[in-house]
């Protein structure tokens, strides 16, 4: 059997980083990048966390590749709580992959139990819609914001990190005293490999809930994080295989903590109305973060599938969405349409948003309107009317097929995919 062995955990930085020293078997290398040992950094002194705590970020990224590759991974000691959080996990994925088998097991020298003494608040933090609204209805609480380099932006692009940093400094609704960052490789530790595991969705597929959780044991211990928050981004309405929603990251517990997987009952439109009202009744300013496109030049590009959605929803909320971070193109619905037709692939999720857009439009409220009303009104009707069922994957297969192809080239031969890549543009 293959095997991933934990040989020792180090902090160093002035108690501030976590490193992993590990060994794989010959079987299991090509899935991690092993000249990039998995690491995790904070702004905040981590440095008296027990060992048992201390490796459930690692564990948190491991454990499920172990379980979609089958190898077992071996640490000396682990908190009581998260070992039995695995095995729940796991029959998660298991139902929500059944074409999967998934064999990893852990195996551990000794169970440790925890307690966090105190109780407080804590939110995953990216500054866009759902964070936002978590933060609104979470305010009483006074939470602390936790934001993670190397989740959405890469560790590599400081420029657009210290960006995002620049932007959060600006929010007068951030308790900057309360806002801490991390800075871990939990998406550059393993190669693409693991990315095949899940038909290239790995990350938002299988990773990121459990990855973006865990990460915060050590602090949970320092702070006393016992209550920690991940905004929803879907509701109950829509159920597909997904890395975070209530059973991934409600049965993510360690020690005494509770995780909740906040706002699963708003749907994103819910979401924006409810930060709409929060801005007009506090005359506190936000400026959404929604999109991380290279293109962008400010808060977010304007001009993504992404940026197009949020700012529908802030139309239909009678909201300017240039006050809340965008650039408002005078075409948008002109835009907007060119995101249907028979070569559209939409996965369940995203197909999902725009038809809770189309709801909240055919409810004929007032609308913020850009130039003309009555055109603006009548290009919202036929958004409001177009079948989306019908028109958009159609041609899925072969889409696919083609995006893991480019994927595969992309790896494999970087160079060659770039210059192929500037001939077809």
């Amino acid at each position: 059997m293959n095997h991933f062995t934990l040989n020792n955990i180090t902090i160093t930085q002035n108690g501030s980083r976590v490193q992993y020293e590990y060994t794989v078997s010959k079987g299991i290398k090509k899935y991690f990048n092993l000249d990039k040992p998995y690491y995790a950094a904070y702004d905040q002194y981590i440095g008296d966390t027990p060992p048992s705590l201390l490796v459930i970020p690692l564990l948190a990224n491991i454990m499920p590749i172990s379980w979609f590759v089958g190898f077992d991974v071996h640490v000396n000691e682990l908190d009581a709580t998260f070992h039995e959080s695995l095995k729940k996990l796991k029959e998660q994925f298991l139902i929500f992959h059944p074409g999967k088998e998934l064999r990893g097991e852990l195996h551990v020298g000794s169970l440790k139990e925890n307690t966090i003494g105190e109780n407080n608040t804590s939110l995953l933090y990216s500054g866009g819609l759902d964070s936002y609204d978590s933060l609104i209805r979470n305010i009483d609480k006074n939470p602390f914001l936790i934001s993670i380099h190397g989740a959405d932006v890469k560790i590599a692009d400081t420029k657009r990190w210290n960006q995002f940093k620049k932007f959060n400094s600006e929010e007068t609704i951030v308790n900057h005293e309360r806002l801490f960052y991390i800075e871990s490789n939990l998406r550059e530790f393993y190669t693409y490999k693991v990315e095949l595991l899940a038909g290239l969705g790995w990350w938002g597929s299988v990773q990121h809930g459990m990855a973006l959780l865990g990460v915060l044991a050590p602090l949970s211990h320092t702070f006393g994080l016992r209550d920690v928050r991940i905004a929803a981004s879907a509701t109950h309405e829509v159920t597909y295989s997904w890395g975070s929603s209530p059973k991934i990251d409600e049965n993510m517990k360690w020690a005494n903590t509770t995780v909740t997987h906040d706002g699963y009952d708003q749907r994103r439109t819910d979401k924006i109305d409810n930060v709409v009202a929060y801005v007009k009744e506090s005359r506190v300013g936000i400026k959404l973060r929604v999109c991380y496109a290279e293109a962008r030049s400010s808060y977010n590009c304007s001009t993504c599938h992404k940026c197009q959605r949020t700012m529908l929803s802030l139309i239909l909320s009678n909201a300017d969405p240039a006050d809340y971070g965008f650039i408002v193109p005078e075409n948008l619905y002109e835009i907007l349409f060119k995101n249907f037709n028979e070569n559209t692939i939409m996965t369940v999720g995203i197909l999902y948003q725009w038809t809770c857009l189309q709801d909240k439009a055919k409810e004929g409220v007032p609308f913020f309107v850009i130039k003309d009303k009555e055109k603006e009104r009548k290009a919202i009707d036929e958004f409001a009317n177009l079948n989306l069922g019908a028109i958009v994957n159609k041609n899925e297969i072969r889409v696919k097929k083609e995006k893991k192809l480019r994927f595969i080239l992309k790896q494999n031969f970087p160079r060659l995919f770039k210059i192929y890549a500037k001939l077809r543009h």
